[in-house]
């Protein structure tokens, strides 16, 4: 007769509580994530001080773990360097939203949609180097930058649709396509670092060029 315990028989005369076997493999899980979350911050902040290239090794020197535990998390660079930009646009989306898109006066969209784009470039900068860097070598990584852009653009023609389908048709493509990429994150990099303004100058830009594309 068993006892009234949940056990589960391995092999001949072995018994193993289920409750302490689920909790060994929970156990493990959250090892494991908690590992593999140390590893890609690890990377982040590799790539906040512009080394944007990080190797294995140094992700598992500047994270603690053993050079052969993250071999078991991540395969090769391109994985981790990958991981670590998902991450970053992950932590970033809030970052990116608007509130009511494509509402209100024009001026105020214009600045709200200029401060969330800084703002952004701010959050997710370095992954975004690291992923223009990267992205000639890894197709996944050049359509994920693809991708990006193309929702980024899908917001800009969401927040600014009563201008862009009110300028002349023959100016529609020009004017629209100016403020689209003056306002996309290579644009602000532009700003922020070779230019070296503040977030405030650079907003200030990005706002200004947005508003001059689109005005009739």
């Amino acid at each position: 007769m068993t006892s009234q315990r949940d056990v589960t028989e391995i092999d001949e005369g072995t018994e193993i509580d289920e409750g302490t076997e689920e909790q060994s493999v929970d156990g493990r899980r959250l090892r494991r994530e908690r590992n593999i979350a140390a590893v890609i911050d690890a990377v982040i902040e590799m790539f906040s001080e512009e080394s944007l290239t990080p190797t294995i090794e140094r992700a598992a020197e500047r994270s603690g773990l053993s050079l052969r535990s993250v071999y078991r998390y991540v395969p090769d660079p391109e994985t981790l360097i990958q991981a670590a930009i998902d991450e970053t646009w992950r932590r970033g989306q809030a970052a990116a939203h608007l509130a009511s898109i494509g509402q209100g006066p024009f001026e105020e969209r214009v600045r709200q949609f200029a401060e969330m784009r800084v703002r952004l470039y701010d959050r997710v900068g370095p992954s975004y180097r690291a992923g223009r860097l990267h992205a000639p070598r890894s197709v996944r990584i050049r359509d994920d930058l693809e991708r990006t852009r193309r929702t980024l653009t899908e917001q800009f023609e969401r927040q600014f649709r009563p201008e862009i389908e009110a300028l002349p048709n023959e100016l529609r493509m020009v004017r629209s396509t100016t403020a689209d990429v003056l306002s996309q994150l290579e644009l602000i990099d532009l700003l922020r670092r070779a230019r070296r303004l503040t977030v405030q100058e650079s907003i200030d830009v990005v706002a200004d060029a947005v508003a001059n594309a689109l005005r009739p």
